[in-house]
């Protein structure tokens, strides 16, 4: 038998190389470039006043609770993250990020005159996360459909893991520099650099609007009727594609027990008599991991079960998240917030992928809209439960956490490996 040419030993040897190759392809068109490089610049704007604004609420108050109210106002919003999805779905995607982009440079400025002039308060911060979170509630479905409409469709996972990487880049340099960057300048030039950044994101979709696209046509305008029964016929198609439910059900578990090390970590910090520098170093290394998840889930497709992967993640999260209980703030507790960073990425841009690959074309906003609400949703109420958590019990009341998804990912695994085996059963039967 002729061995065939892809099983030589130098297209072993390749292989790998061409895996990792799959990550570039979208970079060879000029709309996805300018697209991606507008919304890296202001998600990294973001980043460093989520690492401001975090600390500030923080040193105002000392409280858990206090620093949980801002994922928890930023998330309500995402709440309509579906019907955000619907609205992607009904109109000029690029026009409503043109909008968010301005919207949120205006109201940015008005936080960091406040905070300059020291006149800012901890309910004004959480006014504006709530603002940011209304406006994501529209742009982040429309922009993630928009990256898989610039590029064609078998470089949509390039497309898709590209910004997933180069959002978590940037968060792994805002982290990490911009520890030390606002130690020396202040607080104020966190939230100064978010506005304008957000000004170059709205410039490059301005941009983009003379470019040669080819996007999907939108429907009908939309009405209140037709938009709650799109919505609703977005649940129900996800629901009936298990493949599409039951990953993103286990990641809502994952980020639900082990996202407070991403939203509480500077209120874990502060308690602990550490700096705005520890934060920012301990912060990188979640956004570190997260990087290396994205950049390795673009790079290899899901093989297998995702759902069975994706409890086995689980149990490891678990395992991250009890290490880091017994050891905060220190060099042991840099590799469990890599790991869990690192699941998050892999998560993130699967969960995104799947939808482009799987879902039905007519649905890409809703079920882009209602895959990045989980993920929101398992931030902004893990925030509600840890805040108290911690201010009663420290960091050791996660341990809670971590034997209960230690617990609910064992028993999916069982449960996916008896019906593994009652398939394999049935197939071999006579």
């Amino acid at each position: 038998m002729l061995r065939s040419e892809h099983d030589s030993p130098r297209a072993q040897r390749l292989r790998p190389a061409l895996r990792w190759a799959q990550l570039v392809p979208a970079l060879r068109r000029p709309a996805f470039r300018t697209l991606w490089i507008g919304w890296t610049v202001s998600y990294a704007g973001d980043a460093l006043q989520l690492l401001a604004q975090t600390w500030l609420i923080a040193v105002l108050t000392g409280s858990a609770l206090a620093v949980a109210g801002s994922p928890v106002f930023a998330t309500l919003p995402l709440l309509l993250l579906p019907l955000g999805g619907v609205v992607s779905d009904a109109y000029d995607r690029r026009r409503l990020l043109l909008g968010a982009q301005l919207a949120g440079a205006a109201s940015t400025a008005v936080v960091a005159a406040l905070v300059g002039l020291h006149r800012i308060t901890v309910w004004e911060i959480y006014a504006w996360a709530f603002l940011a979170g209304t406006l994501r509630a529209v742009a982040r479905p429309a922009y993630k459909v928009l990256l898989t409409e610039v590029v064609p469709a078998a470089e949509a996972r390039s497309a898709l893991a590209l910004a997933s990487m180069s959002e978590t880049a940037s968060l792994v340099l805002m982290t990490g520099a911009g520890g030390l960057l606002l130690s020396a300048v202040g607080l104020t030039t966190a939230f100064v650099v978010n506005a304008g950044s957000y000004v170059v994101g709205a410039w490059t979709l301005w941009r983009l609007g003379g470019a040669a696209l080819e996007l999907v046509p939108p429907p009908v305008r939309l009405s209140v009727r037709t938009a709650a029964a799109d919505l609703a016929a977005g649940f129900r198609y996800l629901r009936g594609h298990r493949a599409l439910l039951h990953p993103l059900v286990l990641t809502f578990a994952f980020l639900f027990a082990t996202s407070p090390l991403i939203t509480l970590l500077a209120a874990v910090v502060h308690a602990q008599g550490k700096s705005l520098v520890d934060l920012g170093i301990l912060g990188a290394a979640t956004s570190l991991g997260t990087f290396g998840g994205a950049a390795y889930a673009g790079a290899h497709l899901e093989a297998g079960a995702a759902t069975f992967r994706y409890a086995w993640q689980g149990v490891a999260g678990a395992c991250a998240l009890a290490v880091f209980a017994l050891a905060p703030v220190g060099w042991a507790s840099l590799a469990p917030l890599v790991l869990v960073g690192w699941i998050f990425g892999t998560q993130t841009v699967w969960n995104a992928s799947r939808v482009a690959e799987l879902g039905s074309a007519v649905y890409q906003g809703r079920l882009q809209a209602i895959t990045t609400m989980v993920l929101a949703l398992g931030n902004g109420l893990a925030a509600l439960w840890a805040g108290p958590v911690l201010d009663a019990f420290g960091v050791r009341g996660l341990l809670g956490a971590a034997a209960a998804l230690a617990v609910l990912s064992l028993a999916a695994v069982a449960t996916l490996a008896q019906r593994r085996r009652v398939v394999e059963v049935s197939g071999s039967s006579p």
